[in-house]
């Protein structure tokens, strides 16, 4: 069996997967940069017996990372718990889209490789917009098997987290689509904002890349808060919130 695991900014998440990369397992933890090889174990092996997965089943490890802090942490955990290196994701690794020439991967993610692999291999041959709602909100657009652009944008949460911290009464609050967009009080009115805001965003991002490639590409939503967002936009075709785990199962298929 494939152990996964994709560290983002704000969760890591692993999925135990069979050899014909069915997701048998998953689990998400907070990100912690001072997270030991021990204390990621615990949770590990917690899963394992949950499921009732055998840890001697566990043949490899593959790495999704854009968190360097923690890339030791896990090359000891693999060391230590399996005697092995795990496979880490960046564009060294024979992939299946090339950069266009203007473009510049240096620092390219490994979270949106892992995105655009596994989106080519289910919709080949088509012109794709992919969006991952995570921390960060990442958009890539593939065409002919070629990464011709994308962008980044704040979250969903980080932009909540922004009005809090850099304001003296703003109250921290949660993401959820509000009953208006009229807000009757200061929670309901950063709610409402927020919400129709990006959704409006997205939109117009869709709407943008669509008119200057000429062309109705497939899009695609992935990430931990796609789901409330991928049925509110008709410009959405596909939400796959383990599009990024298949995709690690993809590659590591490819090179193994």
């Amino acid at each position: 069996m494939l152990t996964t695991i994709d560290i983002g900014n704000t969760h890591i998440v692993t999925a135990i997967l069979d050899e014909k990369g069915n997701i048998l397992s998953t689990f998400r933890v907070t990100t912690k940069e001072k997270l030991t090889e021990d204390e990621y174990f615990t949770y590990f092996k917690t899963n394992l017996d949950y499921n009732n997965i055998d840890i001697n089943s566990i043949t490899d490890i593959i790495i999704s990372s854009v968190v360097p802090n923690l890339n030791c942490v896990f090359d000891y955990f693999g060391k230590k718990y399996f005697n092995k290196l795990p496979l880490k994701i960046d564009t060294n690794l024979n992939l299946p889209f090339t950069f266009a020439p203007h473009i510049n991967s240096s620092g390219f993610g490994a979270d949106r490789i892992i995105n655009i692999v596994q989106a080519l291999k289910e919709y080949p041959n088509e012109t794709l917009i992919i969006f991952d709602l995570g921390t960060a909100t990442t958009y890539e657009v593939i065409q002919n098997n070629t990464y011709i652009g994308g962008g980044i944008f704040p979250g969903i949460e980080m932009s909540l987290n922004a009005l809090y911290t850099n304001t003296a009464k703003l109250p921290k609050v949660s993401f959820s689509k509000p009953n208006t967009v009229l807000g009757y009080d200061v929670v309901s009115a950063i709610q409402g904002a927020i919400f129709y805001g990006y959704i409006g965003q997205l939109r117009e991002i869709i709407t943008a890349i669509k008119s200057e490639l000429n062309c109705n590409a497939k899009v695609i939503c992935t990430g931990g808060l796609g789901k409330f967002v991928a049925s509110e936009l008709n410009s959405i075709d596909v939400y796959d919130p383990n599009l990024g785990l298949k995709g690690l199962f993809t590659i590591y298929k490819t090179l193994s």
